[in-house]
């Protein structure tokens, strides 16, 4: 299970290049990562979108807590969610 930004970072690193599903709705995102900064980019809009860390790092422990894997469980802390969902649950979480 990933806990801190740095490992859900480190988890990023090794999926660049690789196209990842959402859970819901099964939509393609790519993962990429500049330093520090995660980025996800879903094909149907190709525009990029930053991950929080700290926001990451509520999704991880809420999800470490509860093992809730539906999206709208984290909708208050981001509109991301689906995203750490799927990187996540990529590689068993």
């Amino acid at each position: 299970m990933l806990f801190s930004f740095e490992s859900f970072l480190r988890r990023c690193q090794t999926l660049e290049g690789h196209v990842l599903h959402t859970g819901t709705h099964a939509k393609p995102f790519t993962v990429e990562v500049e330093g520090s900064t995660v980025y996800f980019v879903p094909h149907s809009s190709g525009k990029r979108r930053r991950a929080d860390p700290r926001k990451t790092e509520r999704v991880l422990s809420q999800l470490a807590e509860s093992k809730a894997w539906a999206p709208g469980e984290y909708q208050a802390i981001t509109y991301h969610a689906s995203y750490i969902l799927a990187v996540a649950k990529h590689g068993g979480a």
